[in-house]
């Protein structure tokens, strides 16, 4: 793969409640974008991101995983984070390095607890989000209902970019807000443009409305020209749309099905069009030592900045060792590079660079301010630290996890066994550092502690 520019690069956190098809959108999107021509679903076990045994036989995330799809000149890198609450705490890495948070919301169920908890992770992180609405093809699904829970439970700025045509087993197409513009789909998920129905008329026009309202409110002289005039030109909607979505001032909503296909060709140009680049924030903010004092330095997300990258996710691999993932936040890095663990004081050389989906790597010999590669047989790097310029170095604060709120004592079932219980162990706890291990001074137990008994 080539390496993208910063502007080229959409890094999306995919977010929300446990089963309401997070990686099955991830899957689907990658078909709809002709990434991945063979259509991994769920219930077959043949998902990109879901590849370990547990997750496969469970049908349900265990940890943070990753597909990068090739969009219009794009690249889009998605993070499939989990949603059921022993999880959902590994959605936090994943919201620290994503650019755009997309909120995954059950059109039967509306929002639900780690919809909202996720939700709250973005806005620790100050995220722009998009919000999905999927499953319309079930029964019971309803768009409105979803979206009235939304609005209510986060904020009036949710607006949808897509009204659903037609409900449950009859959803068949959208309506583009944005374009004014209606289509079908079909079995490969490729858009067709229909006419604009008539039927929901009203609707489209109300939301159409509020979308230009929010657009104004985003900015104080379109604020005056929309009073004076009671509405804003297509030339002042159609380029403030990104910026307000940048802001948080503006949270767009999609009408999908990921398991028909409807909707997803819509939201990828969307993505494209909307979704903010790593250079949309302004700087990322640090210390120039492991001891986080002193003044704090910053890094613009550019490639002409000193290089610098965060470690947020690291992968046991069976075959290819330790897998480290990384956002570059600034300047650009080559294969066999040779750079400063600024957290731990150590040089390290980096080998090839891949581009990670699911458990294959593929090998790229740049990547540039923005994007997220992987690392292979790191000698010291663990998950949180910052691979920098030795001339320049910095570190970013890691990522805070929750609290264990349960412990077990575990132990050997042979003598033999004592060491394999600590390598395994070792693995497992650089792979989630939301996990602890300790042992009782006195009875000389060993705990293990997490978030729940299905964690542990």
């Amino acid at each position: 793969m080539k390496a993208f520019t910063t502007e080229n690069i959409r890094n999306l956190a995919v977010i929300g409640h446990g089963d309401s098809g997070k990686t099955q959108l991830v899957s689907s999107l990658l078909h709809v974008s002709g990434t991945s021509h063979r259509w991994g679903k769920v219930d077959e076990g043949t998902t990109v991101t879901d590849y370990e045994e547990d997750a496969i036989e469970r049908k349900i995330s265990l940890n943070n995983n990753f597909a990068h799809l090739e969009y219009k000149d794009t690249k889009i890198n998605l993070i499939d984070t989990p949603g059921y609450a022993a999880f959902v705490s590994h959605a936090r890495p994943a919201l620290r390095v994503a650019d755009c948070a997309l909120v995954v919301v059950d059109g039967v169920h509306g929002i639900e607890v780690q919809t909202e908890k996720t939700w709250q992770y973005a806005n620790e992180f100050l995220l722009p989000r998009f919000m999905v609405i999927n499953k319309l093809d079930k029964e019971h699904s309803d768009f409105g209902h979803a979206i009235e829970t939304a609005t209510s439970s986060f904020a009036r700025s949710i607006v949808p970019f897509t009204l659903p045509i037609g409900s449950e087993a009859d959803f068949k197409g959208v309506v583009d807000v944005v374009h004014q513009k209606a289509y079908e789909f079909d079995e490969h998920g490729k858009a067709k443009e229909i006419p604009l129905p008539e039927s929901g008329r009203d609707v489209f026009e109300r939301t159409r409305e509020r979308l230009i309202e929010i657009v104004a409110e985003s900015d104080d002289a379109l604020m005056e020209k929309y009073f004076a005039d009671g509405t804003l030109p297509e030339e002042d909607i159609y380029p403030n749309l990104a910026k307000a979505i940048a802001k948080s001032r503006l949270c767009p909503v999609y009408a999908v099905s990921s398991t028909n296909l409807v909707g997803l060709q819509i939201l990828l140009d969307h993505i494209v069009e909307f979704a903010p680049n790593p250079a949309t924030h302004e700087a990322e903010y640090g210390f120039a030592n492991a001891d986080m004092d002193g003044d704090r330095v910053s890094r613009k997300y550019s490639s002409d900045e000193p290089f610098s990258a965060y470690v947020f996710r690291t992968i046991a691999d069976p075959f290819a060792g330790r897998i480290n993932v990384m956002k570059i936040v600034s300047g650009k890095v080559t294969s066999d590079a040779t750079v400063y663990n600024s957290s731990r004081d150590t040089m390290e050389r980096l080998g090839a660079l891949h581009v990670i989906s699911g458990k294959n790597l593929e090998k790229v010999n740049e990547a540039q301010t923005g994007d997220i590669i992987a690392v292979v047989k790191l000698k010291d790097t663990q998950t949180g630290d910052t691979l920098s310029d030795k001339a320049k170095p910095i570190v970013y604060p890691k990522v805070e996890y929750p609290e264990a709120a349960i412990a077990f004592a575990i132990e050997p079932k042979s003598r033999a066994d004592e060491d394999k219980i600590s390598a395994a162990l070792h693995r497992i706890l650089e792979e989630d550092p939301s996990l602890h291990f300790d042992r009782d001074p006195q009875t000389k137990e060993f705990f293990l502690s997490g978030s729940g008994k299905l964690h542990i």
